[in-house]
């Protein structure tokens, strides 16, 4: 590796992958996500989705079991190919792997598995006496290339493995941490101390795994770390660019880099489904529809059930209807004091107001609304634009 990393998007293959590591974020793929996303999109998955992509790995594993007893032949590796293209179809769509290069990763399987390449690998095996390529000479290039196809394929045997092992691992950790009502990043340390403190957990994590495909089972991932220069919108700073071979080594990393910055999964008290914080406010409820009731939780806690009620400062959206209800408040001053700097009249001012509150109250139910339009709505340029139309003003 280099002293310092200077390129901008480190590799994005699934087998094998940089991720850019800021003090509250992460870069992949040339986007950013904020550090603990990764652990929450795991724990969103369904189980029955993480069981069907665990047999998925469970059937690449006993055809690889087979090329290890057998040897090569183009008619196995058809069908391994065949399998590890199901388990990308599978995947590709499907945070956090969509966060990958996709494109990257069907044109690399696709080098190793086109037809004429099959019936060439076999033709080189048979001239060098053998269908196993442990016995090819060291410097041999089908060696080299067989070596670097095997470790792709067990990444992909792993991330299956991975995938289900760590969501038992989180699902147990979040919920004990909702139950406990721990919010503040003291409290999240000190309950991860506990936690994963104690052997008999430990001990538990350890066993959790399905089949003796996937060993190894760790907290303590082994990963490559450089510096890098991350450029942002106002200045660029000095992060950390971590290599992963393992996908489990990502998960666990992206876990305590999330717990670090403050950022965690919080069980909803109503549908039970994880929503995401970035913050220490005591969001209860989360902000998706309810099934049931057809309207988010939220909204579902305080007028379909005796629910603890939520307060407002803790709901969806409120960080941005504040930001922008304060910076209304300075324009009105502005005009009111004569200030040079006054832009807006009282009027246009106190609509504005009044349609940021509607914005924000019209989230708490909308989930399309919230997720699509919310924050568009109020930038502080829309509202006033609005706010103007509204009055019939130019």
């Amino acid at each position: 590796m280099n002293l310092i990393e200077t390129k901008p998007v480190g590799e994005t293959h699934l087998s094998h992958f940089a991720v850019d590591f800021g003090d509250a974020d992460i870069r992949l793929n040339g986007k950013q996500y904020p550090t603990g996303k990764v652990t929450h999109d795991i724990l969103c998955l369904s189980p029955e989705w993480v069981k069907t992509l665990f047999y998925k790995g469970d059937a690449l594993y006993a055809l690889c079991g087979r090329w290890t007893d057998e040897g090569y032949s183009a008619e196995l590796f058809s069908e391994i190919k065949n399998c590890l293209f199901d388990i990308l179809d599978y995947i590709k769509a499907v945070p956090p792997f969509c966060y990958f290069d996709i494109d990257g990763e069907y044109t690399a399987l696709n080098n190793f598995f086109y037809q004429d390449a099959l019936q060439h690998y076999e033709e080189d095996f048979r001239k060098h006496g053998t269908f196993f390529y442990e016995q090819l000479p060291y410097e041999n290039k089908l060696r080299a290339h067989m070596t670097a196809f095997s470790w792709i394929v067990s990444s992909y045997i792993y991330l299956t493995g991975d995938t289900l092992n760590f969501l038992s691992v989180a699902n147990m950790f979040f919920v004990n941490l909702t139950e406990n009502d721990k919010r503040t990043k003291s409290e999240l340390a000190e309950f991860a101390r506990t936690v994963f403190g104690d052997p008999e957990i430990t001990e538990k994590i350890m066993q959790s795994n399905h089949t003796g495909a996937f060993n190894n089972f760790t907290l303590h991932p082994t990963v490559e770390v450089a510096p890098v220069i991350i450029e942002t919108e106002s200045s660029n700073v000095l992060g950390r660019r971590m290599v992963f071979n393992r996908m489990l080594n990502f998960y666990v990393t992206d876990l305590f880099e999330g717990l670090a910055a403050g950022h965690y999964s919080w069980q909803c008290g109503i549908c039970h489904r994880f929503f995401f914080m970035e913050t220490a406010h005591k969001q209860l409820y989360c902000s998706t529809v309810n099934p049931e009731y057809g309207v988010p939780c939220a909204y579902v806690a305080k007028n379909k059930l005796n629910m603890p009620k939520q307060k407002k400062k803790d709901g969806f959206g409120y960080a941005i209807w504040k930001k922008r209800y304060d910076s209304l408040r300075n324009e009105k001053h502005k005009t009111n004091k004569n200030l040079p700097s006054a832009k807006y009249d009282i009027d246009v001012c106190d609509k504005a107001i009044e349609l940021a509150k509607r914005h924000y109250e019209e989230a708490q139910i909308d989930f399309d609304y919230a997720q699509n339009q919310y924050e568009q709505d109020m930038v502080l340029l829309n509202l006033i634009n609005e706010a103007k139309a509204a009055l019939g003003k130019k």
